[in-house]
């Protein structure tokens, strides 16, 4: 069978092993409990439009056809909120290419580009959108409107989904500040994992829909 074509996005699960970790030491399942939950997003999807795959940190959602990629969005914006809502953090990468799979098979460039977008240009959490979709977009007669869709953000020449809305501003930033409250111990002295929770907030705190008011989270440089 020859591959088509299918948007693929590629998810991973920030601090995978360490949760891991957390479970094995505690003799508990928390982390699996939060994994299983968030997950369960999925239960409603239309498998015919969507496919998923999740092992181990990664999780592969696979798009049919040029007029779901903004339902397909919508769905990726649920996922992220789903496992924050669980106090976990994802980032990934979103490819249009040739993908083939079967339940023994996968040979697809959609799914590298999308884990070398995530690998190399998510850098902290959010979902990264190839550059040449947004083009084919813009360019594209008959396709659906993106840009003005109120799900792209643009960061230094890069594209990404935009999670906020109005509504769950302010619960999103509760939930980043709960994670970086249980980790900021363990953050302490090392710049990349305290880089990734600093651009988040600059995210949030750039946002047209955070409020008059809103405030950092991960404090203030203190004079010694």
């Amino acid at each position: 069978m020859e591959p088509v074509y299918r948007y693929v996005a590629l998810l991973d699960i920030l601090g995978y092993r360490h949760h891991l970790e957390c479970d094995r030491e505690s003799g508990t399942l928390d982390f699996q409990n939060k994994l299983s939950t968030a997950l369960r997003v999925f239960d409603t999807v239309n498998e015919t439009v969507f496919r998923v795959q999740a092992i181990s940190d990664t999780i592969i959602i696979t798009c049919v056809g040029h007029q779901n990629f903004p339902d397909f969005l919508v769905l990726l914006r649920k996922v992220f909120l789903a496992f924050l809502d669980q106090g976990l953090f994802v980032r990934g990468g979103i490819a249009y290419s040739r993908h083939f799979q079967t339940n023994h098979l996968t040979y697809s460039h959609a799914l590298a580009r999308a884990y070398e977008i995530e690998s190399k240009l998510a850098v902290y959490p959010r979902i990264i959108i190839d550059e040449n979709i947004v083009r084919m977009y813009e360019a594209g007669s008959g396709l659906p409107q993106i840009s003005s869709s109120g799900m792209l953000c643009l960061e230094n020449g890069i594209f990404f989904l935009d999670i906020l809305t109005k509504e769950n501003w302010s619960k999103v930033q509760a939930s980043a500040k709960a994670i970086y409250d249980a980790n900021a111990q363990a953050i302490q002295a090392d710049e990349t994992a305290y880089t990734k929770y600093l651009r988040f907030e600059r995210y949030l705190l750039s946002s047209p829909h955070a409020p008059s008011g809103a405030f950092r989270f991960t404090g203030a440089i203190a004079s010694v």
